[in-house]
């Protein structure tokens, strides 16, 4: 296993790592000088950091200054806004309760009775397909939930009625190979409707980011004859800055090079196949997200994403393993600034709020809590 720690030719390299031999902490810094208006133009120099992702070379950007001044970044929770949208949006909400019975439905020889229902999870195909097979569980009964109240048994019933619409697709789809599950919660995360929900989309074809994803960790096998998330998840666990917890047979960490603001990823030890994990990995899973999202609210956050990249388990080991990402995103606000700007769209570059590694320990205390 190879692991090193680079630095920028214009300074010195920062948190330095001990060499090792395949995986490379990349870590640059860089200055900016300025005059500070709020400071009566005194002379000021900003320290500038650049982490760069070991297996997919993207590259974030952290000031330390953001966690003085991070309100220009992060409003708050919008509280009365938040509850008037609420109530407003249930009284026509097709995802709540007395409307469910209007949502779109299976053919019966796919799912018999049309849709799934494990606790207050439903499972139903999407209205508007993004794939060979693209489902929607709702997640609750309730119309909206402060992140703390997204526990580990609605996260984990919504996903097992995903679980059995894609037993029943791959069953009648040989061609059914990637997969991936994803949440945008809350209207800056993309979500159409306010009521708690998860999509799954099912293909034959990967899309960009799992594309590129599956062919890195098979390029590492290749190189390195040991899985990359396997030679991570060794190395963050004996380094421990970034490390958070395990819960099962899943290893959560603080995204060294994050693709979204406050990443935390969740490896599972060695499947890459959702569908051939038992029901304790998946509750494990489950725990584990839910442990993330009431981290997030503790550091004053309401709108997430995550997306789990699986795929179907092939004849030869390909190096690939589970792998879920979750991400906060902007508050929703009356005077709301999107978070995803050219930085992102342009540039690939997340803008990081916190460093991993603080990242990693303000979570530690609700995985182990």
């Amino acid at each position: 296993m190879s692991l090193t720690t680079g630095s920028h030719d214009r300074s010195p390299p920062i948190d330095m790592e001990e060499d090792m031999a395949g995986i490379r902490f990349d870590h640059f810094q860089d200055s900016l000088e300025l005059l500070n208006p709020l400071n009566g133009f005194a002379p000021e120099r900003q320290r500038i950091e650049i982490y760069r992702d070991p297996l997919l070379g993207h590259t974030s950007v952290y000031n330390p200054a953001i966690e003085e001044g991070r309100k220009v970044f992060l409003n708050d929770v919008d509280r009365d806004m938040i509850a008037r949208l609420a109530t407003e949006s249930a009284k026509n909400c097709v995802f709540c309760p007395e409307r469910v019975d209007g949502v779109a439905r299976f053919p019966d020889a796919l799912i018999p009775g049309g849709v799934v229902k494990i606790g207050e999870a439903v499972g139903f195909p999407n209205l508007i397909g993004m794939g060979g097979h693209h489902s929607v569980a709702i997640v609750s009964r309730a119309h909206f939930l402060e992140l703390h109240e997204l526990s580990p048994e609605l996260i984990a019933n919504a996903w097992r009625a995903l679980r059995q619409i894609a037993q029943a697709v791959r069953q009648r789809d040989p061609d059914a190979l990637w997969l991936t599950v994803h949440g945008n919660y809350l209207f800056p995360a993309g979500a159409s409707l306010m009521h708690p929900h998860f999509q799954m989309l099912i293909g034959s074809e990967p899309y960009t980011h799992h594309a590129r994803l599956a062919e890195a960790c098979y390029r590492y096998l290749q190189q390195e004859g040991r899985s990359y998330h396997r030679d991570l998840v060794e190395h963050e666990r004996a380094e421990g800055s970034r490390y958070i917890a395990a819960t099962g047979r899943w290893h959560w960490l603080a995204a060294f090079s994050p693709l979204g603001t406050n990443e935390i990823i969740a490896v599972h030890e060695t499947e890459g196949d959702l569908l051939r994990m038992d029901e304790g990995e998946l509750h494990d899973l489950a725990q584990g997200l839910s442990s993330a999202l009431r981290c997030y609210e503790d550091l004053g956050h309401l709108s997430f994403n995550y997306t789990l990249y699986a795929r179907r388990q092939p004849e030869v080991d390909d190096g690939f393993q589970c792998l879920l990402r979750v991400m906060t995103r902007q508050n929703p606000a009356p005077n709301y600034r999107c978070d995803d700007f050219y930085l992102q769209k342009g540039l690939q570059t997340e803008l990081m709020l916190h460093r991993p590694e603080t990242l990693a320990a303000r979570a530690r205390d609700f995985f182990t809590g």
